[in-house]
């Protein structure tokens, strides 16, 4: 007797809603820091990127190779640029997944051993926890993906000055980060492309006791509390991870060659395809093109905030209108489910791979645009729809 895919579709969703009971438990707080050497087990020689595993990870794609560089550097691997290539062509130094070790990383930021590291646990489970790359504040950055030798006095900046006075400041005090998330949404934050209003309470809400030089770091970067809020999207996806049968999407992210998606019901398996190319406006005239999509950051996506929440956050929308002209007339039939703290603000979560199909409107991104030679750096905001085949197949 042929089998009753209604029964089959019955146990998925079924699974799902037990999936997303597990993940509305979460209670994410930003609670340390601490080097990736000390909080990671990580192999010598290694450094983590973004997004799925490269076919050939000595390989690759240009944005992340200049940040793999740059570590290789700051750690005192390598003399220069030509020694730093050479290692990791070789593959004298590795370069992993950091999903793998319960790390988020944005754009094309590169983890080495010596990087701050944002500790993100659960208050209703403190022995659930994961990590995300520490902002270094404004100026260079190393999530941008070029060979800007500033960016290493930034990395200094952010591994001797800043993560050891907001490891003292959190040591009493764990931030929580779900009531940050909901007054930067009521503002009118997506909580991807923008996070201003959402940083403003993270700086009220720090210890009075940081030095002066650290609040301002914090009050002049309005996208520090991006990191925080993609380890609070992992670690609330993560913690459905496992749950047999569930199609719902724990990561969405790119590595600038290939982009991929994790499910609960399958959790180490990544299902990649080639990953599109973001578009939106540039910052510049630059004629650089565009890398593919590469970086983490498209857990909030995938947890239903981000562009999905372009529907409630117009002015996020309105950067971006050539390219998503009508996202409040988007229909996400894929988020499936409601967090008790967004529910009243319209706001579903959830994306559920198989309630995706090639009839209805599909997910996107809010990701930045940076140069795919890996020179350029950032060129602008940016949105990007993975391809339908990455849901369905």
């Amino acid at each position: 007797m042929a089998s009753d895919p209604r029964a089959g579709m019955d146990a998925v969703e079924s699974a799902n809603r037990a999936a997303l009971t597990k993940v509305r438990q979460v209670r994410p707080q930003w609670s340390g820091v601490a080097e990736a050497r000390r909080a990671l087990p990580l192999p010598d020689w290694t450094l983590l990127h973004a997004g799925p595993p490269f076919e050939d990870p000595r390989d690759p794609s240009p944005p992340i190779l200049s940040s793999a560089v740059l570590c290789c550097l700051y750690e005192g691997w390598a003399r220069n640029e030509e020694e730093a290539e050479r290692l990791i062509s070789t593959g004298q130094v590795r370069m992993l997944p950091a999903q793998s070790f319960s790390v988020v990383t944005p754009l094309a930021a590169v983890i080495s051993p010596s990087t701050a590291l944002a500790e993100i646990s659960d208050a209703a489970n403190p022995g659930h926890r994961c990590w995300s790359l520490l902002s270094s504040g404004s100026g260079p950055q190393i999530r941008f993906g070029s060979r800007d030798p500033a960016i290493l006095e930034r990395l200094y900046w952010r591994d001797r000055i800043l993560a050891p006075a907001l490891r003292k400041g959190l040591a009493t005090r764990p931030v929580a980060l779900l009531p940050l998330a909901r007054l930067g949404l009521e503002a009118g934050d997506d909580l991807h492309a923008q996070t201003s209003h959402a940083n403003t309470a993270l700086c009220a809400a720090m210890p009075s006791t940081l030095p002066v030089e650290v609040v301002e770091c914090l009050g002049n970067t309005p996208l520090f509390f991006l990191t925080l809020w993609m380890g609070a999207c992992h670690l609330m996806l993560a913690a459905a991870a496992g749950e047999a049968g569930s199609s719902l999407v724990l990561a969405l992210a790119g590595n600038g060659r290939r982009v991929g998606l994790r499910v609960a019901g399958d959790p180490a398996r990544w299902h990649t395809r080639a990953a599109p190319v973001p578009e939106g406006p540039r910052i510049s005239a630059s004629a650089v093109p565009v890398s593919p999509m590469v970086g983490d950051s498209g857990v909030i996506d995938a947890f239903g905030l981000g562009a999905q929440a372009w529907r409630c956050c117009s002015g996020v929308a309105e950067a971006l209108a050539p390219w998503w002209p009508n996202p409040a007339e988007a229909s996400p039939d894929w988020l499936i489910g409601a967090h008790p703290l967004f529910e009243d603000l319209q706001l579903p979560i959830g994306l559920a791979c198989h309630r995706v199909t090639a009839d209805t409107d599909l997910p996107r991104v809010a990701i930045a645009m940076v140069g795919g030679d890996g020179r350029a750096g950032l060129l602008g905001r940016g949105l990007c729809v993975p391809p339908a085949s990455l849901f369905l197949g």
